[in-house]
């Protein structure tokens, strides 16, 4: 009887295990762990942080719980320190800037008067060759023949003032004994005599005009004209070389407005600074953690926010058999237990696996048989889906790639 029951028994266990193995399609444990896949819906976070600069804390206008969209003021750092050197580099900007335009009113008025003054010297020097010119060349053939023109003219006026000069002292005894006659008598006299003088100086200068052209200039007014010849090239080449100086000072003015530039690149990049003061969401979501408070000092780069985005995601380890499954943007069939219908996840990434994630078996030292590879996979969120849920994945579904 007892041989009956443990033959049941051992006719049971053996349909029991056939069913199971048939179930599993031939496949034991390990294998259906291996190709079932499980993993933990999580919510991506970000760590938000000052991006170059830090301070203090004087506004935080979040809470822990809080949903913020793109763009929302997260936490504001004291801006008095880059608000003074903006002050001062708007100031440096506009002493630049009128530096500049008196520089340019000084060398426009600089030009104006070289112009002139180049062409009063050279208006000079063109009377002095002129004059050095004539010296050295002597009068011409028709001023000498005017000239002697001009002699005989105050010579015949010389002579006929000298004889109604004579023929007035001539008839003077005629008007002795009428006083009143007798004075104007004399008044004409003398006025004649006063004639006949200004006639002689007269006629002495033009003969001695004509006898210079006759003669010709003398060596000393040979050097002398030569001599003015040379300072009026003297006074001409000194405005040219004013030139040189306003080509300096438009130098100045090059400089200046390479300062300007600068001080203007400077201004940019305090505004920039200051527009990092105030830390703003990278994107729509929730505040999981803040980790200073008001008041307090926060350096560069250090993570003050942590916000939790829309994105969800699960990680899964895949042995280098299955890993050429999994390619960056391809989609991966996962399966919710809440949810009746399969969703379709997309790759992200695909890279080597932690150590501890190895698949160990037999190795002696215990090396692993085959290395593990990290499949990330973002789903659509929906109203569904939420952190916390698992997630399996049957790589026997994904086709080979």
């Amino acid at each position: 009887m007892k041989k009956q029951v443990a033959a049941i028994v051992v006719l049971a266990l053996a349909l029991s295990g056939g069913g199971w193995m048939l179930a599993a399609q031939g496949k034991d444990a390990v294998t259906l762990a291996s190709s079932n896949k499980g993993s933990i819906l999580t919510a991506e976070q970000v760590n938000v942080s000052f991006q170059g600069v830090g301070g203090k804390i004087i506004d935080l206008p979040i809470k822990e719980e809080q949903t913020v969209r793109k763009g929302d003021v997260l936490m504001t750092l004291d801006p008095t320190d880059i608000d003074l050197q903006l002050r001062k580099a708007q100031a440096d900007v506009e002493v630049t800037t009128l530096k500049i335009k008196q520089a340019e009113d000084g060398i426009q008025v600089a030009q104006s008067k070289l112009g002139n003054a180049v062409k009063q010297a050279q208006l000079g020097l063109s009377q002095a060759e002129t004059q050095e010119a004539q010296v050295a060349d002597g009068a011409r053939s028709e001023d000498i023949e005017r000239q002697k023109l001009a002699v005989a003219a105050s010579e015949e006026a010389y002579t006929h003032a000298l004889k109604l000069y004579n023929q007035l002292l001539n008839t003077e005894e005629a008007y002795d004994s009428n006083p009143y006659s007798y004075k104007d008598h004399r008044d004409a006299v003398e006025n004649a005599r006063s004639q006949v003088t200004t006639l002689e100086n007269a006629r002495n200068q033009q003969k001695a005009v004509l006898d210079k052209m006759l003669a010709g200039a003398t060596d000393k007014e040979r050097k002398l004209a030569a001599l003015q010849a040379d300072r009026a090239k003297a006074v001409v080449e000194q405005q040219q070389l004013a030139e040189g100086d306003i080509a300096n000072q438009r130098i100045g003015i090059e400089a200046l407005n390479k300062q300007l530039e600068q001080l203007n690149i400077l201004m940019d990049s305090l505004k920039v600074q200051k527009d990092r003061f105030t830390l703003r969401a990278p994107g729509d979501g929730k505040v999981v953690k803040i980790m200073p408070k008001t008041g307090e000092n926060v350096g560069s780069g250090m993570p003050v926010v942590v916000l939790e985005t829309g994105k969800l995601y699960y990680d899964l380890y895949v042995d280098e058999r299955q890993v050429g499954k999994f390619q960056a943007g391809s989609a991966v069939p996962t399966h919710f237990a809440a949810l009746p219908d399969k969703v379709e996840g997309k790759v992200q990434f695909v890279t080597a696996a932690p150590q501890f994630a190895a698949l160990r078996m037999s190795r002696e030292k215990g090396t692993a048989d085959l290395n593990s590879f990290q499949v990330r996979v973002y789903v659509e969120r929906t109203d569904k889906l939420l952190p916390g849920m698992t997630a399996e994945v049957r790589v026997d579904e994904i086709p080979a790639r």
